[in-house]
C-alpha cells in the first residue's frame, strides 16, 4: 500500500477514531482519489497536505467513505421472492409455533430505502392475508447521517423508480418533488446507528436478544476484507433465529467456511438458511 495513502488513513482515523483497516484498500483507494479530483491536488502527497490543513476535508473525505447508494425495492427479484416465497414461508412456520411476531433486521439500511420498502412488502402481506401479526424491523447503519436520514423519511424521485404507483399514493405523500413516507409507515421501523464490527454485542441493542427470522445484509460484505467479513458472517449467523434466512447482495458470496452454517435457498438469488447452532 502506498505510504502516504496509509498516512492518509491514520491521519483521518485521528479525526473520528474510526479503524479503516477493516475495509478493502482499493475501495479507500478509490474514494481517496474521488476526494483528490474534486480538489484539485492532482496526487496523493499534495491532498495529504491538503487534508491535514483544511479543517473541513477530513469530514468531507469520511463521508465520501460513507456514500451509500440505494432506492426502494432495489433488485426487484429479491423483493418478489421476498413476497412471493420466503415472507409466507417464515410466517407459517411462525404460526405453527404460535408465535404472532416476525423479527426483521435490515443491516447497512444506508438511508432506510430498504428498511422501509420491507415494511411496506410485510404490510401489503397482512392485510391481504388478514394475518394479525406484528411486525418487529430494526434498520441500523454505522453512518449516524445516513440513519438521520432514513428517521426522516424524505426521498428524491431517484430513489422510487421501482415502486408501483398504488404504493406511492398509499404510503407517501408527495410534495415539491420529493416524498415522504407516511407516519404510519415510520412507525413500523426502528432505525439506529450500529457497528457490523462492534466487539460487544452480536444484534442492535434495540433488538435485545437478535434472534430475527430474517435479515438483509446487502452491499455491506464488499466493503470488507476477508477477515472481518467472516466475523460479520458469524455475527449475522448467530443472531438468526433457528432456520432464520439471510439475504445477501447479488456480488457476494460467503466464505468456504460458512458452508456448513447456511443452506442456499434460492437460484436466482443470495438467499440462505440457516442450520447450525
Amino acid at each position: 500500500m502506498d505510504k502516504n495513502i496509509n498516512d492518509i488513513l491514520e491521519y483521518l482515523q485521528k479525526f473520528n477514531g474510526f479503524n479503516y483497516s477493516a475495509y478493502h484498500i482499493g475501495m479507500l483507494e478509490r474514494r481517496i482519489k474521488n476526494r483528490i479530483v474534486k480538489t484539485n491536488t492532482d496526487n496523493v502527497h499534495n491532498y495529504y497536505s491538503f487534508l491535514t490543513t483544511i479543517p473541513d476535508e477530513p469530514k468531507r473525505l469520511t463521508e465520501n467513505f460513507m456514500i451509500n447508494v440505494s432506492n426502494f425495492f432495489r433488485d426487484p427479484l429479491c423483493f418478489e421472492l421476498l413476497a412471493r416465497i420466503f415472507i409466507p414461508d417464515l410466517v407459517k412456520e411462525k404460526q405453527k409455533l404460535n408465535d404472532d411476531t416476525l423479527r426483521v433486521w435490515s443491516a447497512g439500511c444506508s438511508h432506510g430505502e430498504e428498511a422501509y420498502s420491507l415494511a411496506i412488502l410485510i404490510n401489503e402481506f397482512r392485510e391481504h392475508e388478514k394475518l394479525d401479526l406484528n411486525l418487529d424491523l430494526f434498520a441500523t447503519d454505522y453512518d449516524e447521517k445516513a440513519i438521520e436520514s432514513a428517521q426522516n423519511g424524505t426521498y428524491s424521485p431517484g430513489s422510487m423508480k421501482e415502486v408501483k404507483l398504488g404504493l406511492v399514493e398509499k404510503y407517501f405523500v408527495v410534495k415539491d418533488g420529493k416524498y415522504t413516507v407516511i407516519p404510519e409507515l415510520k412507525s413500523m421501523v426502528h432505525f439506529s446507528v450500529y457497528d457490523l464490527l462492534q466487539k460487544n454485542s452480536h444484534a442492535p441493542s434495540e433488538s435485545i436478544f437478535g434472534d430475527f427470522d430474517l435479515i438483509l445484509c446487502r452491499n455491506v460484505l464488499i466493503y470488507f476484507n476477508l477477515d472481518f467479513q467472516e466475523q460479520i458472517i458469524n455475527r449475522l449467523h448467530k443472531s438468526l433465529a433457528a432456520n432464520g434466512i439471510l439475504v445477501l447482495g447479488e456480488s457476494e458470496v460467503l466464505l468456504p467456511r460458512h458452508t456448513d452454517k447456511f443452506r442456499p435457498q434460492s437460484t436466482y438469488c443470495k438467499f440462505f438458511k440457516k442450520t447450525g447452532s
